[in-house]
């Protein structure tokens, strides 16, 4: 291209940029596109035109963008200032409705739990606990009912308190991912756990005494873990309502504005820790003092989040998150498989696969899921709970896995063994359309060889996995990564076996750094199967079914195995993906592939360009 028709494609976008950069307000999300667009012209003058005046304008711009957008580092400080007085009231305002069917939620259960005490007053001992209620009723009998706030030092009973505080409002937040239900479900416990705990105290005549103390840090308390499950409910939204975005992009706004508003409740909950330890113990003070300092309380939450929501919303946004807010999503194009790529970026480019069709992925997981947990409990003659007895430990849930999915170990015959690969090639499958899909690339067509290929791969995997844990163990680590691989160039018809070899075990960082660090990054994901997030399903199954404790146990378990295959199933696609990336990484470094060709390319165009020149 000649130096003129370059001016003249560019010449109006560069005058745009320089109007945007003489603004006061700046858009980050703009000055950063200025720039890469800035420094691609520029690098493109560089080349063709180092020695003419529009290479020094376009260096002159790029300098001008780069000190804009480290000069818009000074306003760090007024950016925190107007998180609490703008970006988070609007952001109330816009999810008031999960915040009102959160309060309203927690109200009802209160009502719940009054009316179920006053049925039964043995109720308190269920959800307060026999042991609580009885030193409630001792201190109650010496004349003191509020002494368990005394027990403690100040300083301890505070911090544990925040502490606690912090973990039930992300739990009941957290669970809001479970489309909602799961915030649902814990506004409920604990809305019935107050109603109970404060009627307690009605029957025992002591209301005022107990009000006018439980209260002075219970406004702010109950108050946010209220507003921590309208969060949740907020973030749920997105994956019931998309609308018309994709769920997985209505889920990533949503869940957005749901933790902007848990980081909002944090200084309530410490300013709440701080009140029970130092200022809760005083009972001695007058009581319109303490009756002045609750009304406050609630008065700050009503004007906060409602009132003050409402006026900011009534006035126009500020430039940058309104601009933020409205800005279209990137369009991606097909990633780039003809460069070396490092761990980092294998990741990042896996997760973009997936995240490109995760309907089709997770609905197809969940297919294979249910057939193969159907396989694991067909086998077996015995009740559901003494099939598996699953480690709850932190590195227990590969074992459990391996349960699963293990055949000779397990007395399992030669058909499970099948079974199971036909399972793996479900999973393998999945991975590598999905992949393609995203990459754009052309494949040979499939064939009943080429799937008779995949299916032994997946066979030999299987029977990795078909003796005990130990050998399971060293199998995956020691010819995982190269299996993964070689299913997909051999099924895609990119290497032979040899060829494969050859670059796996020949640059084995390369290839185990993206195994061992999608395995690191699973350990913590499958463990929370057995901590809150499984607690609390299986609490809510608890709550919702009446049924004796031998079936209880046998669904749990099932819903155990579902869990198990599902992670595992999740794990073994983005390993796929993963090394299906990684080939092309080990492509390029031992043959240059994708270079030989840029530089042929690069030649053909050089001699275009060449001709135009002249």
């Amino acid at each position: 291209m000649r130096e003129t028709e370059f001016i003249k494609k560019n010449s109006e976008k560069w005058r745009r940029y320089e109007r945007a950069l003489e603004r006061d307000e700046q858009n980050p999300e703009l000055l950063k596109q200025l720039y890469i667009h800035t420094t691609d012209d520029l690098s493109y003058s560089r080349t063709f035109y180092p020695n003419r005046s529009v290479r020094v304008y376009l260096n002159s711009l790029a300098q001008r963008t780069f000190l804009q957008i480290y000069r818009g580092r000074k306003g760090e400080t007024g950016r925190f200032f107007t998180f609490w007085t703008d970006e988070l009231p609007r952001v109330v305002f816009a999810q008031r409705r999960p915040l009102t069917i959160a309060l309203v939620t927690f109200l009802l259960a209160m009502l719940i739990g009054i009316i179920s005490y006053r049925i039964d007053p043995a109720f308190a001992e269920t959800i307060l606990g026999e042991v609580y209620v009885d030193m409630t009723q001792e201190n109650i009998d010496n004349g003191d009912p509020m002494a368990v706030y005394k027990q403690m030092s100040p300083f301890s009973m505070s911090l544990r308190i925040t502490l606690n505080n912090i973990f039930v409002a992300l739990l009941t937040f957290v669970s809001g991912a479970f489309f909602a239900v799961g915030s649902i479900v814990q506004l409920i416990r604990n809305g019935v756990m107050v109603g109970v705990f404060q009627y307690f105290f009605v029957d025992k005549g002591v209301f005022q005494e107990s009000f006018l103390t439980i209260w002075i840090h219970g406004a702010l308390e109950i108050s946010s873990i209220v507003l921590a499950g309208g969060a949740g409910l907020a973030m749920g939204k997105g994956l019931l309502f998309p609308g018309t975005l994709s769920r997985f992009e209505a889920f990533k706004l949503s869940a957005r504005d749901g933790l902007k508003i848990m980081l909002g409740l944090i200084p309530l909950f410490i300013i709440a820790g701080f009140l029970e330890g130092y200022l809760t113990r005083h009972t001695e003070l007058p009581d319109a003092v303490r009756g002045l300092f609750i009304i406050l309380c609630f008065a700050f939450i009503i004007w906060y989040y409602v009132i003050y929501p409402r006026r900011v919303a009534a006035r126009p946004a500020l430039p940058d998150a309104a601009a933020y807010r409205s800005a279209p999503r990137a369009e991606e194009g097909p990633l780039n498989l003809r460069r070396i790529s490092g761990a980092g970026e294998n990741l990042l480019g896996t997760f973009s696969v997936l995240r490109r069709a995760v309907q089709p992925l997770f609905g197809s997981l969940a297919l294979l899921t249910a057939g193969m947990t159907l396989c694991a409990f067909f086998f077996y003659n015995s009740a559901a709970s003494t099939r598996y007895l699953f480690d709850g430990s932190f590195l227990g849930d590969f074992y459990n896995a391996h349960e699963l999915a293990t055949t000779f170990s397990r007395n399992r015959g030669p058909l499970y063994l099948l079974l199971v690969a036909a399972g793996f090639y479900g999973m393998l499958r999945l991975a590598f359309t999905l992949f393609w899909k995203a990459v754009a690339i052309e494949v040979l067509p499939a064939t009943w060889r080429s799937e008779a290929f995949l299916y032994l791969i997946c066979l030999a995997i299987a029977l990795g996995f078909a003796f005990s844990a130990t050998i399971t163990g060293l199998f995956v680590f020691l010819t995982l990564p190269f299996l993964l691989t070689f299913a997909y160039a051999g099924y895609a018809g990119k290497a032979t076996f040899r060829e494969t070899f050859g670059f796996v075990y020949t640059n084995l960082v390369t290839s185990y750094s993206n195994f061992i660090l999608i395995l690191i990054m699973a350990l913590p994901v499958m463990w929370l199967l057995d901590t809150t997030i499984g607690g609390l399903v299986f609490a809510f199954l608890d709550w919702v079914f009446y049924a004796d404790a031998i079936t209880i146990d046998n669904v749990n378990v099932i819903l155990q195995a579902l869990s198990y295959w599902f992670l595992f199933g999740l794990l073994m696609v983005i390993w796929s993906v993963s090394f299906a990336f990684n080939f092309y990484t080990l492509r390029e470094i031992e043959r240059a592939h994708g270079l030989l060709e840029d530089i042929a390319e690069f030649g053909g165009k050089r001699r275009i360009r060449g001709l135009e020149m002249e």
